[in-house]
């Protein structure tokens, strides 16, 4: 049976709101190690110089502590989907922060647009929606987007039924449609598991 489209923003509020403990955790990472590897991998592939940043999909708010901590200047905009999220994020004290349901334009252009774990499920009636979000994200950057993916060589042990796992040429050929400078970087992730990609301007 096909699910209509905003039956996945109530999966990733649901998936959500079943994890407590540390920040890392209720975002739904499996470590605070893996996380910080992540968002490495998003400044290195941009190039992150300090700017203007978008934080499309700011959970609970880690990213903006991760740049805060490479003591470059930045102003910072998160935005998320669930709005206990986006209160969890201003309960600890990150900047600009504010709801965007799925589907809405984000607000304004910035240098940087960085997307961690939006793309973590599947929408069988949009099975392409990451790829008109990452055009959209790279509209409205004046540097760079870049964001991670689970990759589809993953091994199936450990896939979940309902996650979305990107074929990493795919996106290369999408990236190469859209600009000659970008990246993918497929050697962070201790098992190959997970890959970031950066389109830049």
């Amino acid at each position: 049976m096909t699910e209509p489209p905003q039956d996945r923003a109530h999966r990733i509020a649901a998936f959500h709101a079943g994890l407590d403990g540390p920040p890392w955790r209720v975002a739904g990472w499996g470590s605070e190690a893996l996380q910080r590897v992540r968002f490495e991998a998003l400044t290195r592939a941009a190039g992150y110089a300090g700017g203007t940043v978008l934080d499309w999909g700011c959970g609970p708010g880690d990213l903006y502590f991760h740049l805060r901590d490479m003591n470059l200047p930045f102003q910072y905009t998160g935005i998320d989907l669930d709005p206990r999220m986006v209160e969890r994020a201003a309960a600890r004290g990150v900047p600009n922060v504010s709801r965007l349901p799925l589907g809405a334009p984000p607000p304004g252009r910035h240098d940087y647009v960085f997307a961690s774990g939006i793309f973590q499920f599947a929408d069988p009636d949009d099975p392409l929606y990451y790829l008109d979000t990452l055009e959209q994200a790279y509209d409205i950057s004046w540097r760079a987007v870049a964001a991670n993916f689970l990759s589809a060589q993953r091994p199936d042990a450990a896939r979940a039924e309902d996650e979305l796992y990107a074929d990493p040429s795919v996106l290369g050929r999408f990236a190469a449609a859209l600009t000659n400078r970008w990246r993918i970087d497929h050697a962070y992730h201790p098992q190959g598991a997970d890959f970031t990609i950066a389109l830049i301007h």
